[in-house]
């Protein structure tokens, strides 16, 4: 992996794990847990709301990463946002291979979209914060601004194999394309990002 590989990686916590359901059993006919996800996701949409719960967990800490990459801070509020829309939209996702991953990054660019909107039209408030919010580091907004400079394909590479954690096969299903591409667009989007930072940092 290159350094901006390793960059970008250590903000999800430096593992390369895929989203794929924790703590299954990965032997036998369900190796990635995909299957059990998409009965999950099948349960859901008949008003399974226990189903839903357990798509909640399994894609928690991704849908959090990617809201605070964006946003700039922890955000409860919108990550809540990203699983009500979910759960309102069920009935317009379709099981056509791309993973349900997938389809919360969607929303979830969505929803930080909004919230930077909101952000930008909030007046100054006299008043504190109940609690201390962390600010992003300036390494972080610098890489975040890097990767926003990316053609969209590129950028999306990045964000779904590093923020969202997904593997090659499944990025390459959301982007209706091969895990081949997949490499080939990230190979050119960390060689753009590395260029980008060294220009930011001369």
């Amino acid at each position: 992996m290159t350094s901006v590989g390793m960059e970008v990686s250590a903000f999800r916590g430096g593992s390369s794990a895929n989203i794929s359901p924790p703590g299954l059993d990965r032997k036998g006919d369900d190796p990635d847990g995909r299957q059990h996800e998409r009965a999950l996701v099948r349960r859901a949409q008949d008003g399974d709301r226990d189903a839903f719960g357990e798509l909640y967990r399994l894609h928690l800490p991704a849908v959090a990463r990617l809201v605070r990459f964006r946003v700039g801070r922890e955000d409860e509020d919108s990550v809540s946002e990203v699983f009500l829309r979910a759960w309102r939209g069920l009935s317009s996702y379709h099981d056509t291979g791309v993973p349900f991953g997938a389809w919360l990054y969607g929303i979830a660019r969505h929803v930080a979209i909004d919230a930077l909107r909101r952000q930008g039209r909030d007046e100054p408030r006299d008043e504190l914060p109940d609690r201390a919010v962390e600010p992003m580091t300036t390494e972080v907004l610098t890489l975040r601004g890097a990767i926003d400079e990316l053609p969209t394909e590129q950028r999306q590479v990045i964000e779904l194999k590093y923020l969202v954690g997904m593997t090659n096969e499944e990025v390459a299903a959301a982007m209706a394309t091969t895990p081949g591409a997949v490499n080939a667009r990230q190979w050119r989007a960390l060689k753009a990002l590395a260029e980008i930072l060294e220009e930011e940092r001369s």
